[in-house]
């Protein structure tokens, strides 16, 4: 019952995990990008609840 589900869930999450490393690594490649992706990681980790 839940096979086709959390098989597309997991092709979704996939798909944004290599959109985002492709993000971050065209970021790398401009100037100042580096900054841009320091700053989301930084946001990113304040924004995760610590358990």
């Amino acid at each position: 019952m839940w096979g086709p589900f959390l098989g597309f869930a997991g092709t979704a999450s996939l798909r944004l995990i290599w959109a985002l490393l492709a993000l971050g690594i065209w970021l790398m490649s401009r100037p100042g990008g580096w900054a841009v992706v320091v700053v989301a990681v930084l946001v990113g980790l304040k924004l995760v609840p610590e358990h």
